[in-house]
């Protein structure tokens, strides 16, 4: 019994030193990595959704050209009576 006494000491700070490898280990290994792989990830996400905004842009412009001032005012305003003006204007 006195002799796991006398061994409970050199346990105990064995765990706290290998406890403080393995956090440092964390902090200065492995955390790093996860935040750049984290940056990385959400860069991409980034990137991609201002890729797809940008292809959704280029076919709503491609639409709106094709559209007469007419069509384009009610796309934008819906049918008000403003719009009936533009049905006689031809777009040139």
């Amino acid at each position: 019994m006195i002799a796991l006494l006398k061994q409970a000491p050199a346990a105990i700070a064995g765990a706290l030193v290998g406890a403080a490898v393995v956090f440092l280990m964390m902090e200065l290994i492995f955390l790093p990595r996860a935040r750049i792989e984290g940056r990385n990830a959400e860069r991409a996400a980034v990137a991609q959704a201002t890729l797809d905004a940008t292809k959704e842009r280029v076919k709503d412009d491609a639409k709106l050209q094709r559209l007469g001032a007419y069509d384009l005012c009610v796309e934008y305003l819906g049918r008000v009576p403003e719009c009936e003006r533009l049905r006689t204007v031809r777009s040139e």
